[in-house]
């Protein structure tokens, strides 16, 4: 369809984009999202796109041991490989394949289960002493620098004290790695149980390591700083490894980890991040995801009428950052402790929003939510100033895109089909990197104004503006969560297990 406006006593005449009317348009759009991982993966050959590449990434250990650290999936738009964002992915198509049960072909291992495992066996790859080790991101010395097709860039090779060095992932980020990995074991027994295993059995692990932290000692300062993400990753991985096990002793903790979400929020309705109560957090993260889980999964609990109370308040917290513009977007506060109306590299956070609400619809019965959730979905879309698509693939994009593949015969559009970009991002008054880092050719973002709207759409295939235009496993993440909780809102809500 299309709609024509006619402008009275005029011969004006303007046609809309063509739009389709159908059954599950927000599932549809997740399943465009979750595709787009497998053209990331790394360590073999996606046809059509790249030849086996980094095939002989390794990290050596402090013993000598050579480690294969091969496998899981380009991270962006570049060749890195980052365990904290691969971890939003794994438990988005993981819990994208559980919304789908009633259509996998149950003699094979399901589609978006598969894309999952493979990012999941990297992590068992690169997981010891309680770490996983954060190999071949952005800034180390020989890796991101790369222009080329993947299997065309020199050997990685890392020591261990490299890797920990640059990145030293948080107890917090850790434990959520481990339920991540417990969700995809448990939905991998019937297919993979050795990899199911091996993923249950490192969430055990570093359940068991993160439920020892005691802020209030010395040594645990950093996690101090991220309790919230602490209780966060805690409750996941104890609804999932309760789920494989029984255990009493995982959901005895998961109501311990579900009381210390809740004396985190704020009565304004935000939350705070660390146990002292200084930092607000007031964006849709995975500690929300834990509470609706929880309350999925115990629909009977004395607990629930609180989670309500907390979802209800958060969202009418945030209710009027999405009122600061005609589209709909959620805006953030400025360093002032004023309202922006643009969220930098801000997909991510709007998938994130979209499911919050979404969320919140459900379990408040709250229509309004609902029509909000949704238009951080069709912001993405291109119901934006800018009025593209950041989503490659649907409707009219940039014209150009950051990723390394448009160095790739045949790729040099740079669209990866599915995935989702970073986002227009609001001026500053002053400059932001859209443009060339290399030569400091900012003239696209040079001193606009707080809140202008800036994407790069002024060339084709390839662009350094990786700050807008960019491809990052967190965006299509979150956009997965969020039009895949959209869709159940708009069919009336599942919130416990059948």
């Amino acid at each position: 369809y299309c709609l024509r406006l006619r402008v009275k006593e005029t011969l004006e005449v303007a046609d809309s984009y063509v739009f389709r009317i159908k059954k599950s348009l927000y599932l549809d759009l997740a399943k465009k999202a979750a595709k787009w991982f497998y053209y990331q993966r790394c360590g073999c050959e996606v046809p059509g796109w790249h030849g086996a590449c980094h095939t002989e990434d390794t990290i050596i250990r402090e013993n000598g041991e050579r480690v294969d650290a091969t496998g899981g999936w380009h991270d962006a738009g570049d060749y890195g490989k980052w365990i904290g964002a691969g971890t939003t992915g794994v438990w988005a198509l993981a819990t994208l394949q559980e919304e789908l049960t009633d259509e996998a072909d149950r003699s094979q291992i399901p589609e978006f289960l598969d894309e999952a495992a493979w990012e999941a066996r990297y992590f068992c790859k690169v997981y010891w002493d309680g770490i996983f080790h954060n190999a071949f991101t952005p800034l180390l010395e020989n890796v991101c620098v790369w222009l080329g097709a993947p299997e065309k860039e020199p050997p990685r090779v890392l020591t261990e004290a490299q890797c920990l060095e640059y990145s030293t992932p948080t107890i917090a980020s850790t434990v959520l790695t481990g339920a991540s990995l417990a969700k995809t074991g448990r939905l991998l027994l019937p297919y993979d149980r050795e990899l199911a295993e091996r993923c249950i059995s490192i969430a055990r692990e570093v359940q068991a390591i993160a439920a020892k932290v005691d802020p209030s000692k010395p040594g645990y300062e950093r996690e101090a700083r991220f309790y919230l993400s602490l209780q966060a990753g805690l409750l996941l991985a104890d609804l999932e490894l309760y789920r494989v096990s029984n255990e009493e002793g995982y959901l005895e903790d998961a109501r311990r980890r579900v009381k210390e979400i809740l004396s985190l929020q704020d009565k304004e309705g935000f939350f705070y991040e660390d146990k002292a109560r200084s930092s607000e957090q007031m964006r849709c993260d995975f500690h929300l995801v834990g509470l609706y889980e929880f309350l999925r999964q115990n629909p009977d609990s004395p607990l629930n009428s609180e989670i309500k109370d907390a979802f209800g308040r958060w969202a009418s917290y945030v209710e009027p950052f999405g009122r600061l513009s005609s589209f709909g977007q959620i805006g953030c506060r400025a360093e002032d402790g004023g309202m922006r109306n643009i969220i930098s590299s801000g997909n991510r956070f709007l998938g994130a929003y979209a499911w919050g609400l979404a969320t919140t619809a459900m379990l408040l019965e709250e229509p309004e939510y609902l029509r909000m959730a949704e238009h951080q979905i069709q912001w993405i879309l291109g119901f934006n100033p800018a009025d593209v698509s950041m989503m490659a693939g649907v409707g009219r994009g940039p014209g150009c895109y950051h990723h390394r593949y448009c160095f790739i015969e045949g790729h040099e559009d740079g669209v990866v089909p599915g995935g989702i970009l970073n986002g227009i991002v609001g001026g500053t008054g002053g400059m932001i990197h859209v443009g060339d880092f290399r030569t400091g050719n900012f003239v696209v973002s040079d001193g606009l104004p707080v809140d202008y709207p800036i994407i790069d759409t002024d060339v084709w295939g390839w662009t350094y503006a990786y700050e807008t235009n960019e491809y990052w496993t967190r965006n299509n993440a979150w956009f997965i969560m969020g039009a895949l909780q959209v869709e159940r809102a708009r069919k009336g809500g599942r919130h416990a297990e059948d």
